[in-house]
């Protein structure tokens, strides 16, 4: 498993967009986190209750609600399901006024198909403008931690410079099967890291 770390010559710079990768990923398992402690008080349900696309907005206005730590003085515009012309919508995007853009994809409890298929979509975002960042929220049973193979599956696509950013595991409740379930919450890096000032 590689390290979030920027390759030259734009090391100095980059360091930001570590720091800014950094920073969103910390406010996403933060927010997964505290979804499934409200969905648990009212519904008896954890993070696997919420919707997917319900979960990236809630990202998003968490993010924007920090924006200040996260951007500094550079705050994106938030944009929900927009289509970048690389395999339709993307769930969570921040455009920035010069042009640079950070784009997040989400899956909730699905197969490692699915997660490869949404990397490949963010992979396919060819220009040096846009940091890609795929998030998953993934159902694995107790006995199977850490990890039940898609996490690995996702960590050994080297053709789409697939980085670990952050990963928390927590446990959850469901009502799909009587084994004890945890939700294992990561983010990804997808593709080269760009140049993003704050």
């Amino acid at each position: 498993m590689r390290e979030l770390t920027p390759s030259p010559p734009m090391l100095i710079r980059n360091k930001q967009v570590v720091n800014i990768s950094n920073k969103i990923s910390n406010v996403i398992l933060k927010v997964a986190k505290s979804e499934d402690s409200t969905l648990s008080s009212l519904v008896k349900e954890g993070i696997f209750h919420m919707p997917e696309l319900a979960f990236s907005y809630e990202c998003g206005k968490a993010i924007m609600s920090e924006s200040q730590s996260i951007f500094g003085s550079n705050i994106p515009k938030w944009v929900r399901e927009k289509d970048l012309g690389n395999g339709g919508p993307t769930d969570l995007l921040f455009e920035f006024k010069d042009g640079k853009r950070i784009a997040i994809e989400f899956k909730l409890r699905d197969t490692c198909h699915a997660y490869i298929k949404d990397i490949e979509k963010l992979f396919n975002l060819k220009d040096k403008k846009t940091l890609r960042l795929f998030c998953a929220l993934i159902d694995v049973f107790e006995n199977k931690l850490p990890d039940d193979g898609r996490q690995s599956a996702i960590e050994r696509l080297d053709k789409y410079q697939v980085t670990i950013i952050n990963k928390e595991k927590f446990p959850t409740k469901q009502n799909w099967y009587t084994s004890p379930v945890y939700c294992v919450a990561a983010v990804w890096s997808v593709g080269n890291i760009p140049d993003i000032k704050t």
